[in-house]
């Protein structure tokens, strides 16, 4: 963890840039031959100058002539201009820099002779060595040149991943808003449902009316409390279930069997709310009608690797017997997300026979 936070730090790209072209300065004094001229006239300062004067024009060039003229101005006859003025600033110092320690090396030069052979006019000795500047002109500019279109292709890279990253922002942005309308749509669908279940106990006076009403307490204080969080514990998803088939048996009795097999060990686990509670209101919702001895059969369990295998099988009741003309709306949601939250990382297999209703569910858990 301590090496992600390093990694993504705001301070670690300029840390990584200062450090590269400090190193690009300094090597020439680095690298320097103890044995060659003494002072300011030797070359390993005219070289550290030019490193720092290719430092200058690649970030001149990368963080405003080309993002700043050439991208947002789409100028590009003035970023041309602006380029070779800037290069021929650059390159009229250099040689200034150059003409300058050339003097100063003559002048070293002037005096060793002068101390060598005992005149106190040295400094007269010799001329000022003849330089071909044609070639410095070609070669620098080259040089510059090459500075220039490493520095546009750096700003074309991090321009290219400043896009990604906010293409990948808005995507998230897109799903998160996708994720929410489809979880805004599952509890009003549960709750309407449980109503009319509470409807019925009504109009039967059913003494059954007051502990489903608490138990449809416990089912939205999970929905409304802790459903909008990102993951919950399996255990806490598999309490839902056992409140939920439990407001569902207080209307039902005994005219339906469920079978709920849970193993122990799925405290470390966690899972997306409102996930596995589809299945079993899909199973209720067309598996009892007129059926004769209904039975509900719900499969928990739990790999070494993590993944969930979940699976839910019921008869499946006549084809218009369901009360619920709203009832694949769960199904379809849970589809999505999953589709959305899990990826490749889930299978879901829905079998229908004729006789037997199945959904296998596999999600790999954290």
């Amino acid at each position: 963890m301590a090496i992600k936070r390093i990694y993504s730090s705001k301070y670690l790209k300029p840390v990584i840039h200062i450090l590269f072209w400090t190193l690009v300065i300094i090597s020439p004094y680095l690298f320097r031959n103890p044995n060659t001229w003494s002072g300011f006239s030797n070359w390993h300062y005219k070289l550290m100058i030019n490193n720092a004067l290719l430092a200058g024009v690649f970030y001149l060039n990368a963080y405003y002539l080309y993002p700043v003229i050439y991208n947002e101005k789409k100028d590009l006859l003035r970023y041309v201009l602006s380029l070779i003025v800037t290069i021929a600033l650059v390159m009229w110092f250099s040689r200034y820099i150059d003409s300058q320690l050339s003097l100063f090396k003559q002048a070293d030069l002037a005096r060793l002779r002068a101390h060598r052979r005992g005149f106190s006019n040295g400094l007269h000795g010799g001329g000022r060595p003849e330089r071909n500047w044609f070639g410095w002109y070609f070669t620098n500019m080259l040089t510059y040149l090459s500075i220039t279109g490493i520095s546009i292709s750096y700003r074309i890279i991090i321009d290219n991943a400043q896009k990604e990253k906010i293409r990948k922002e808005k995507e998230n942005e897109n799903l998160k808003t996708e994720l929410s309308f489809l979880r805004s749509q599952v509890s009003p669908h549960f709750i309407f449902n449980i109503l009319n279940n509470m409807a019925s106990m009504a109009r039967k006076k059913s003494d059954m009316l007051e502990p489903s009403i608490l138990e449809l307490s416990n089912l939205m204080r999970y929905m409304l409390y802790e459903s909008d969080g990102a993951r919950v514990l399996l255990t806490r998803e598999v309490d839902y279930l056992n409140s939920y088939m439990a407001l569902q048996l207080l209307r039902f009795g005994d005219n339906v069997t469920i079978v709920f097999n849970v193993p122990d060990n799925i405290n470390p686990y966690y899972i997306e709310p409102m996930i596995l509670v589809p299945f079993v209101e899909n199973a209720f919702k067309h598996g009892i009608g007129m059926l004769a001895d209904p039975v509900i059969t719900i499969e928990l369990y739990v790999d070494s690797n993590g993944w969930l295998d979940f699976m839910v099988t019921n008869k499946i009741a006549p084809v218009n017997d369901s009360k619920d003309k709203s009832s694949g709306i769960g199904l379809v949601n849970v589809k999505r997300r999953l589709d959305l939250l899990y990826g490749n990382n889930h299978n879901l297999e829905i079998m229908n026979d004729g006789v037997t209703f199945t959904c296998n569910l596999k999600v790999k858990l954290n």
